[in-house]
């Protein structure tokens, strides 16, 4: 799957059950006891998790991009040896949009060495569909993008701090090009043809390294701490690169409680490249209420406030806002945007107490539309890594 587009929003167990199911309120009638936390008799997942079970998590892609879609990942869960550590998990998945795009993949993350190691890597392919909207204009082109990808990081905690860091590995083949489309004259035709040429089927290999810094008190669903995570990803002919250009990002999100019952999270977070990179690849805003790919260019920055309030021990709600603007230097595709706001309001439900993992639901307005998320973990979760 698409390693640069947030085109798929998980549910795990939440969705299996129907949210429906967890409103009523406490569970005293059902009948999986497992599903049911003693503590409360609300349905909760810990111990089903606990037991390493199977759970069948539907796909709701939410992403007016690829005209949303649905699929299902068969996900493993494992509650960690150590308090704070990252769960054990792994992901096999397939899915299929509205536009016609495919896509699969596995994805198996965890710990080594008490905690004090932890990796992530996973491959995939999909047969894309995916809009760009060059020179700033409003009207999309549409692009196919047949994909097999590869990841591997790892990272080590650095003494007994709460800085880690390790090396990454990328690799990516494609064969991307131009939509078809019977209306196009012979001379724009022509003009396709020649792009399309250009592309043909590359491979793009990457090694690369990650610094991070984390205080946070739960990893899934954070209220408290810091995550701080900067990557570098060197894409050159020397590792078989048909391209040579670096990829980076850094990202900042921070947690603060107040009182009993809020909680405030900052996330700010700046991508940029430079080199021979193939415009895929180039960074975009990245915020909820945004379309995926709607504002890009040679780097980009997004900052989004999320003030969370919790109602009961399982339910709480959240509204945030944010700002994003694009910066360009040498493509030529696309045009700098700025003032880009975006806000929206969700509601969070405690599926599972032990590891402190939440589901929701989020509404989000952008400039152009309004978009509906189904958040596993927190909305944050792929940029704290």
């Amino acid at each position: 799957m698409s390693a640069r587009r947030r085109s798929i929003s998980f549910a795990l167990f939440g969705a299996a059950l129907g949210f429906a199911t967890i409103a009523t309120g406490p569970a005293k009638g059902f009948d999986f006891n497992i599903f049911v936390d003693p503590e409360d008799n609300y349905i909760d997942a810990s111990a089903f998790l606990a037991r390493g079970g199977f759970i069948p998590v539907p796909v709701i892609i939410t992403e007016p991009a690829v005209d949303g879609g649905f699929g299902i990942i068969g996900q493993f869960v494992r509650t960690p040896e150590h308090p704070g550590d990252q769960p054990p998990r792994t992901m096999i998945g397939i899915a299929k949009t509205g536009n016609g795009s495919t896509a699969g993949g596995i994805l198996r993350s965890g710990n080594m060495r008490d905690g004090s190691v932890r990796y992530k890597y996973g491959f995939g392919a999909a047969d894309m569909t995916m809009p760009i909207f060059p020179f700033g204009l409003d009207q999309s082109v549409d692009y196919h993008n047949k994909n097999l990808a590869g990841f591997a990081n790892m990272r080590m905690r650095l003494g007994e701090s709460d800085f880690w860091t390790g090396p990454r590995l990328i690799y990516r083949q494609t064969d991307v090009s131009l939509g078809e489309d019977a209306d196009l004259g012979p001379v724009a035709s022509r003009v396709r043809d020649q792009i399309n040429n250009l592309f043909d089927s590359k491979q793009y290999i990457a090694l690369g390294a990650s610094l991070h810094y984390d205080t946070r008190n739960n990893p899934l669903s954070p209220t408290d701490g810091i995550n701080g995570v900067l990557r570098l990803d060197f894409y050159d002919d020397a590792f078989g690169s048909d391209a040579d250009f670096r990829v980076g990002q850094g990202a900042l999100a921070s947690f603060t409680p107040f009182g009993e019952d809020w909680s405030l999270g900052i996330l700010s977070k700046y991508k940029w490249t430079n080199g021979d990179n193939p415009f895929f690849t180039l960074p975009s805003v990245d915020l909820r209420g945004v379309q995926s790919g709607r504002y890009s260019g040679d780097a980009a920055y997004s900052t989004e406030v999320e003030l969370r309030r919790q109602f009961t021990p399982r339910w709480a709600g959240v509204v945030f806002g944010g700002y994003g603007e694009s910066f360009v230097s040498h493509t030529k595709l696309y045009d700098a945007e700025g003032d880009i706001w975006a806000y929206g309001a969700g509601v969070r439900y405690k599926l599972a107490r032990k590891i402190g993992l939440d589901v929701g639901l989020d509404l989000a307005k952008g400039p152009e539309e309004s978009i509906f998320y189904i958040q596993f973990g927190h909305a944050w979760g792929r940029d704290m890594d």
